[in-house]
């Protein structure tokens, strides 16, 4: 009898001595916190005629470019992360959950969103699905010279800016470009003074340049 506890004694210190070892093992403690892997699984899928970049900054960062119109999957530590990224050449930041599997989706440049058959079929799988659009949206915008003079304009953000040259007349008068719908400060030079003022990009409202009175 005495034989037959020693060996289940020993056997109990073997398995005890396993389980210590297998808990030292690196990123051990959260898989038998959590069941889940240290690491998850992040798609993106650039359906945009431009290459895409999305930069990551968490305890280890990370920065991927997704050539135009195609996809790649990466594996990162889970976790939540600062993010930098530049959709249809546009730039853009926020927060990004990165604890669960996150497939982020570029929209055509100027569109809002992927229609249902063009996602991705992760059948079988949890995902959480986002788009760049959420956190850039763009605008088409009209910007129309009154001014008589042929004008250089400046129209910026404290991340975007933009140069536009208009005449001041002909078809190059009025012209329509893609922003981020955001507040602009504008400024350019035309009757002999500087004009400097703001607009809010929206479909409906142009931006008229004209020389203010004296």
């Amino acid at each position: 009898m005495k034989k037959v506890i020693l060996i289940r004694a020993s056997i109990f210190v073997a398995l005890a001595a396993v389980l210590v070892l297998l808990l030292a093992l690196p990123g051990s403690e959260a898989l038998a916190g959590t069941g889940k892997s240290t690491n998850v699984r992040f798609t993106i899928v650039n359906y945009s005629h431009k290459p895409f970049t999305i930069n990551l900054y968490g305890d280890e960062n990370f920065t991927f470019t997704v050539a135009a119109d195609s996809k790649e999957a990466h594996v990162v530590p889970r976790g939540t992360y600062k993010f930098t990224m530049n959709p249809c050449g546009y730039t853009s930041s926020g927060v990004l959950n990165l604890n669960i599997y996150q497939i982020m989706y570029v929209p055509v440049c100027g569109g809002a969103g992927v229609d249902k058959e063009d996602r991705l079929n992760t059948k079988g799988e949890k995902t959480h699905s986002i788009y760049s659009s959420d956190y850039v949206k763009p605008v088409r915008i009209t910007i129309r010279n009154k001014t008589g003079d042929k004008v250089h304009l400046y129209l910026r953000t404290i991340e975007n800016h933009y140069y536009l040259d208009l005449d001041p007349w002909g078809e190059n008068s009025e012209i329509q470009i893609i922003v981020p719908r955001d507040r602009y400060v504008y400024s350019f030079y035309a009757c002999g003074d500087l004009e400097a003022g703001y607009y809010d990009a929206r479909t409906y409202i142009p931006l008229d340049l004209v020389c203010t009175d004296d």
